[in-house]
């Protein structure tokens, strides 16, 4: 995943701000950029303050429960009860010490120019806090500057891991607000007429077509971060080779807080994919009961779609153990840093950890022996191989804590 820009922009009216979000948002849907968060800042002559986040075209629920590292900006800048409710948001979102993130951002990743506006905001004038990918940071900063003065930098690895959970947080509920859509109109369906139903059919459609896109995009998030994850991980591994005895503990408690990252994107990961097959195999279903009902005129076409869809299902049912092969190697990677851990400990405290070693080292093995006997169509498998992988993750990572703690 390429690295994150925010850029600050700050307006002397109180429109300002939202014209430049609009002309963002313009330039999103036309694919110039990508919007990956924003929060929309404004106070007008009575001095009351309004703020907008990318989650409130969601929901307010949705919101609440997936605010961003912008989001964290807006309630520095405005304090007070709306700036309370920004702040409880991000805490939902990455726990106690999010706020010292957000405080973070504002103290020492953005430039002299924005802590002036922390100080308060004049009448009748707005802000707006956008991130996006570096490299659409330079076409929307050039759009921005016809609207008021802007100042960008670019985000650490912290808020940038933090942005992404976000990301990954109302992607998700976006595909879950659109499938519960889909759902209710194939219920109302049931009791519809012959015409209502074509209407539904093609409102389905076009639901199905928007479900599947949020789902392509969000899944090219995913690898690319995990694309940046593995080429850190080889990176340190590589340093680990060269370092003293000392400075490899310290090494190796890092790839080891990478492979958690990468183990969780690709739960996320296959999560998805589980979710397109299961709405892939309804279809499929539905498909063939409409079709063993059909006229001759409609069977043909019915039976056409049909085939379309049995070929996205097992193009996904093979993306899937593609995913499981690639997981495997990965975890594979994170096992081999554990014995370095183990070795850089006393002698005295070595067989405090060796169980708690033992154990990962048997629920991984058992994984592998999973893997190897496994059948490519059973989707039973599937849940336990997924288990399984859940499992050796979680002792891998509780034989790296015991070891950290024994250490300390």
């Amino acid at each position: 995943m390429d690295d994150l820009t925010l850029i600050l922009l700050t307006a002397n009216s109180k429109d300002g701000a939202r014209q430049a979000l609009d002309a963002a948002k313009a330039l999103d849907r036309d694919g110039w950029i990508e919007l990956t968060d924003y929060a929309l800042i404004r106070k007008d002559a009575k001095g009351h303050v309004t703020t907008r986040e990318m989650d409130d075209d969601l929901s307010e629920k949705v919101a609440a429960a997936s605010v961003g590292v912008a989001g964290g900006v807006a309630g520095g800048v405005v304090g007070g009860p709306v700036g309370a409710v920004a702040g409880v948001a991000a805490g939902a979102l990455v726990g106690a010490g999010s706020m010292r993130l957000m405080e973070a951002v504002v103290r020492d990743t953005l430039p002299e120019e924005y802590e002036e506006l922390l100080e308060g905001m004049d009448a009748n004038s707005s802000a707006l806090a956008v991130v996006v990918q570096d490299r659409y940071a330079e076409r929307l900063d050039e759009e921005f500057q016809k609207l008021g003065r802007t100042v960008q930098q670019q985000l650490k690895r912290a808020e940038r891991d933090a942005e992404f959970e976000a990301y990954l947080q109302r992607s998700k509920n976006k595909m879950r607000s659109i499938q519960d859509d889909i759902n209710a109109r194939l219920a109302k369906a049931q009791t519809a007429t012959a015409a209502e139903k074509a209407k539904i059919d093609a409102d389905v459609a076009a639901k199905r077509a928007e479900l599947e896109a949020a789902r392509e995009k969000l899944e090219d998030r995913i690898k690319a971060m995990n694309s940046d994850l593995k080429s850190e991980i080889r990176e340190m591994n590589f340093r680990m080779e060269l370092a003293g005895l000392r400075t490899r503990s310290g090494i190796a408690e890092a790839i080891d807080h990478l492979h958690r990252q990468l183990n969780r994107h690709n739960d996320e990961l296959e999560d998805i994919i589980e979710h397109q097959i299961d709405d892939l195999k309804a279809q499929a279903s539905d498909l063939k009961a409409r079709a063993a009902k059909a006229s001759a005129e409609t069977k043909a076409a019915i039976e056409s779609h049909l085939l379309a869809v049995e070929r996205s299902l097992h193009k996904q049912r093979a993306a899937l153990q593609d995913s499981f092969e690639e997981r495997l190697s990965d975890l594979k990677l994170w096992f081999q840093t554990l014995p370095i851990q183990a070795a850089l400990l006393q002698a005295n405290v070595r067989d405090k950890v060796q169980a708690t070693i033992n154990a990962a080292q048997h629920s991984f093995a058992e994984l592998k022996a999973q893997m190897r006997t496994r059948k490519r169509e059973d989707e039973r498998a599937w849940k336990d191989i997924r288990a399984g992988f859940n499992k050796a993750a979680k002792d891998l990572e509780a034989a790296f804590d015991q070891a950290k703690h024994e250490r300390a």
